[in-house]
């Protein structure tokens, strides 16, 4: 009996927290956007139905996002998670980008990668602290950023280094971190809503086969 067939009779969940990419912003209403495309993939992927609960907010920071998991009613819901996905870092991003637009300082860069990545280690820690030691059969799912501001190259560096900075969670076991980077490096045309900065619906579906393509062999152990 395969490890899919065992877990059968037992409900799996699904955790999404994040900021307007969670959300779907960029896509009209009822369009499937990251996360239902990704519940989709990973149903198939598993055999499996699977509950989903989402915690986002357009513009939300890393900040704000370890806030949340202070609320007994996301608490909950993480600690009984079987999947976890987090979209965090690009409002970290905007909000420096627009203090540089102003001061000519990458200072606010760096102070914003180096806050940014510290409150994604603490999310991670968060959520390791809510679900049971003993339960490291979920998986937290990371995505890394795309630029939406090739014309700025100080923003792009700030990218990259935030990506490589957020690769080295990878190196947790159950911790996966999709690469959305460079799928959309040149092809911001193709790829983002006519707002420049979200992904239309393309986009959202090349993020979300981008996470399903981290699999979940760490899940049927």
């Amino acid at each position: 009996m395969s490890k899919i067939q065992k877990r059968e009779t037992h409900p799996l969940y699904y955790v999404a927290l994040g900021d307007s990419l969670t959300v779907g912003v960029g896509v009209p209403i009822f369009t499937r956007a990251f996360v239902d495309q990704y519940l989709e993939l990973s149903e198939q992927a598993l055999n499996h139905n699977i509950y989903l609960t989402i915690f986002a907010k357009v513009e939300a920071t890393t900040e704000e996002i370890l806030q949340w998991l202070s609320l007994p009613e996301v608490a909950v819901k993480v600690s009984h998670s079987d999947i976890i996905t987090l979209t965090a870092g690009a409002n970290d991003l905007i909000h420096a980008a627009e203090a540089f637009l102003i001061t000519k300082s990458t200072k606010d860069f760096n102070d914003a990668l180096n806050k940014s990545i510290k409150n994604i280690a603490r999310i991670i820690d968060k959520i390791h602290a809510l679900n049971p030691l003993q339960k490291y059969t979920y998986l937290i799912r990371l995505l890394n950023l795309y630029n939406p501001f090739p014309d700025i190259p100080e923003a792009d560096s700030w990218i990259q280094n935030f990506n490589a900075r957020l690769k080295m969670f990878s190196k947790i076991p159950h911790i996966g971190v999709a690469d959305i980077y460079h799928p959309f490096a040149g092809r911001q045309k193709e790829l983002l809503s006519i707002d420049n900065v979200h992904p239309n619906a393309m986009g959202y579906k090349v993020m979300a086969e981008s996470t399903y393509q981290l699999g979940y062999d760490h899940f049927l152990q």
